[in-house]
């Protein structure tokens, strides 16, 4: 696994994760309510809007391309609109949020689910998702590799 010093592993045998995936974690904005972080990298925004939601905890969580492989638009849409109506009905407060690179320029739609990461982590190894990023009040933003 490339030098990534702010992932843990959720499973004890990960996946591989090539260069050009953990450089696209390390580059990636993830954006919520107006938040902004990076994996490494501490955000005083994202701590106001942990303390306004009342949790300490809360993770960016996506649906599109599961296992890192490209989907169509239209099934990463879908897929996140039932990833949302899940985290609706299990009654986890959540945002619409965004992981943005410039170089290459890259897009994908997440959620943030705020409260307890665990369940968070239960929700991406669902939809198929390789790692989620994992914000903490006062703390660095991670990345947790669930496969």
């Amino acid at each position: 696994m490339p030098p990534l010093p702010h992932a843990r592993c959720w499973t004890p045998r990960p996946l591989p994760v090539g260069p050009r995936l953990a450089r696209g974690w390390r580059i990636t904005d993830f954006a919520a309510a107006g938040a902004v972080v990076r994996v490494g990298r501490r955000s005083s925004e994202l701590d106001r809007l942990l303390r306004r939601a009342g949790v300490r905890h809360g993770a960016f969580v996506g649906a599109w391309n599961p296992c890192s492989r490209r989907a169509p638009r239209w099934r990463n849409d879908a897929a996140l609109a039932r990833l949302r109506a899940v985290a609706t009905r299990r009654g986890i407060a959540h945002h619409d949020g965004a992981g943005c690179a410039a170089r290459p320029a890259w897009s994908e739609d997440h959620l943030l689910l705020l409260g307890d990461w665990r369940r968070a982590m239960v929700l991406a190894h669902r939809f198929g998702q390789h790692a989620v990023v994992v914000v903490r009040l006062h703390d660095l933003a991670r990345l947790r590799v669930l496969r």
